[in-house]
């Protein structure tokens, strides 16, 4: 390695190391002082204050780094690439005959290596801490009940809803089953004191079992529902493992579906996510396969990012910092609107391929990036 890379290398790093850890400690001190009282109770209850604090926001930075690693890698690059130019080196390094597409490879090479340490701890670390970073400061030690995500079983057209899910029992508190009309024509919705999350056995396929149910008032003469061939409600008329004020919906809906809806969490690795989206249920959740293709693309996008902003700092005479972020923040806007503007029209079915919604901005962007660095030839 020469000694422009190792110097440019250094430089690089060194903004990147600097804009994280800045960025981390502003992040975990307002968060921590906003929840300040939670985080001593929860010190309280495990007996260790250092304990806490690193159980608690050791995983979250790691999800800061997967959130900020493609805007870090540009911000940093621009800056490193400014800085040579305030300092005037960029005309002494380019008077000895080093090219500007040449000069610019050892940030390409740093922001690579950058981003596989992103996707490796997307798919390996954050998984593993998915119960931590779902957790908030208010339910962190216990056990207590959260909101439920209406879900729809795609499968079978069933919608469902509760009042609380409480996960360490499997339980809802109030289900709601919405039937659609093809199910049955006479009963649209089924409303129970308690639901419980079951797998299959001899009995059934997976599903949950209604308890104290109050509608239908007359469970006792309503006949299994069916699609088909197939059972997908039972009753306590037609099968005799159920009580009298018990029914079962059969649903492959899992309770993390329950709890966070079609998108799940956000902290599934990318094979989870493809084993979710074959699940029956989930065979026409949009937003779920447009999610899949969008993590495949995201580390391209990230680094689409660095090579779409790098040529405009090199080649700008100005030597103002200012203009520097100026150039960050507007590439880093026009990407990131680009990408949320085809993912929505993806869900909405504007677009009626997920994978054209999710891929649509690298169809734009990667192009105008090769025409981009090309310019540094010249």
């Amino acid at each position: 390695m020469k000694i422009v890379d190792r110097y440019l290398t250094f430089a690089f790093l060194k903004i990147f190391l600097i804009c994280f850890i800045s960025l981390t400690g502003l992040y975990v001190v307002i968060h921590l002082f906003t929840n300040l009282d939670e985080i001593v109770e929860i010190s309280d209850a495990t007996g260790s204050m250092k304990d806490t604090l690193f159980a608690f926001y050791g995983p979250r930075v790691l999800d800061f780094f997967d959130r900020m690693a493609g805007v870090l890698i540009l911000i940093s690059g621009i800056f490193a690439i400014a800085m040579m130019q305030r300092r005037r080196e960029m005309t002494a390094v380019q008077a000895a005959g080093v090219g500007k597409f040449r000069l610019v490879r050892p940030i390409v090479l740093a922001s690579i290596v950058i981003l596989v340490l992103s996707v490796l701890n997307r798919e390996y670390l954050l998984p593993k801490y998915e119960d931590q970073l779902t957790r908030t400061a208010q339910n962190w030690v216990t056990d207590d009940a959260i909101g439920m995500s209406i879900t729809k079983d795609h499968n079978t057209g069933i919608l469902f809803r509760g009042e609380e899910l409480e996960p360490a029992q499997e339980r809802i508190r109030e289900p709601i089953v919405q039937l659609p009309i093809y199910l049955s024509d006479t009963i649209s919705r089924m409303n129970a004191e308690y639901g419980y999350l079951k797998p299959a056995d001899r009995n059934h396929p997976a599903g949950i079992t209604m308890h104290n149910v109050t509608k239908p008032d007359n469970l006792l003469d309503v006949p299994n529902m069916k699609i088909g061939d197939k059972t997908i409600v039972y009753t306590p008329r037609d099968v005799s493992w159920l009580k009298p004020n018990q029914c079962f919906v059969v649903t492959d809906i899992n309770l993390k579906q329950l709890a966070y809806g079609q998108e799940d969490s956000g902290y599934e690795s990318l094979n989870e996510m493809i084993v979710s989206a074959k699940q029956p249920s989930q065979w026409y959740s949009r937003g779920k396969r447009i999610a899949i293709h969008s993590r495949i693309l995201r580390p391209v996008m990230d680094l689409v990012l660095l090579l779409l902003g790098l040529p405009l700092i090199v080649s700008q005479t100005n030597k103002n910092l200012l203009a520097a972020a100026g150039i960050s923040v507007g590439v880093i806007l026009l990407v990131q609107v680009t990408t949320l503007g085809s993912q929505s029209l993806g869900s909405l079915s504007i677009i009626n391929s997920a994978a054209l919604a999710a891929w649509m901005p690298a169809i734009i962007f990667i192009p105008l990036a090769s025409l981009s660095m090309r310019t540094l030839k010249n």
